[in-house]
């Protein structure tokens, strides 16, 4: 076997020397006092100036939101700063949101992170690493673009697993793992970083798939069931709101609850 081959798999089994002591009938809970004040993640997938499928956003629409962010006098906070909120009850301020992008289309490098950076929020990117620089239906951001993002000190890359499985919760327990100790192995070498946070590939989990991203070492798992991430259920099922629908409604939420 070739010594690169085996070198890669030494490292990916190395990743599990960061597992968490996650008992087989619980999940990690979020904080107690982290249930306010009201932050929503709101989650888009690529933006172009016109779009190639359904849930694409266009460029105008993207900065659109973004100025009614800025108008509104929210608080985009970086996805880090929500872990220790709801993992450790950090505070955070009032009327604070964190933006997310899913499945790394190249639109978002070209148009969206121009228009992020010039209002100065932060944003996490999560990637499914087999396909980056790849084109399937999609254009994906290469291994540059993610560099050059996260460079910024704006954006941040987490994982969609490897290979963005169909179903998850039709995997084996072997084959879950798989991914996500395979993905977390790539952005690891490729961008010098462990992820924390995991995306579900097409929204589908259940509590297997949770568990088993918690003992390899995601702190938190992202689905696009809506409502505050403090109220999530458990740090492996926080909630997002996909722009595509809620997003005048998640910011309406928030802002209510700053009253």
């Amino acid at each position: 076997m070739p010594k690169s081959i085996v070198t890669t798999i030494a490292c990916i089994a190395a990743f599990a020397c960061g597992a968490r002591d996650v008992r087989a009938d619980t999940l990690p809970q979020v904080a107690a006092n982290a249930r306010v004040p009201y932050v929503a993640v709101l989650v888009w997938h690529d933006v172009l100036p016109a779009k190639d499928v359904w849930f694409d956003t266009t460029t105008a629409t993207f900065a659109g939101q973004l100025d009614a962010i800025a108008r509104g006098g929210f608080n985009v906070i970086p996805l880090s700063r929500l872990r220790d909120h709801l993992v450790l009850g950090t505070p955070v301020p009032a009327k604070s949101l964190v933006l997310t992008f899913d499945d790394n289309g190249s639109g978002i490098y070209r148009y969206a992170f121009p228009l992020l950076a010039r209002h100065h929020f932060p944003a996490t990117l999560f990637v499914h690493t087999n396909f980056v620089g790849r084109t399937t239906s999609k254009h994906h951001n290469t291994w540059d673009d993610l560099r050059a993002m996260e460079r910024s000190g704006l954006v941040d890359v987490q994982s969609q697993t490897a290979n963005h499985p169909p179903d998850l919760t039709k995997l084996s327990d072997a084959d879950v793992v798989h991914e996500l100790r395979l993905s977390a192995f790539s952005l690891e070498r490729r961008l010098g970083r462990k992820p924390y946070a995991l995306v579900y590939p097409y929204d589908v989990y259940d509590d297997r798939v949770e568990r088993l991203a918690a003992q390899n070492g995601y702190a938190l798992g992202f689905t696009e069931d809506w409502g505050a991430a403090g109220d999530s259920t458990s740090l492996l099922e926080v909630h997002r709101y996909s722009i595509l629908t809620r997003f005048d409604q998640a910011l309406a939420d928030v802002a209510a609850h700053a009253r």
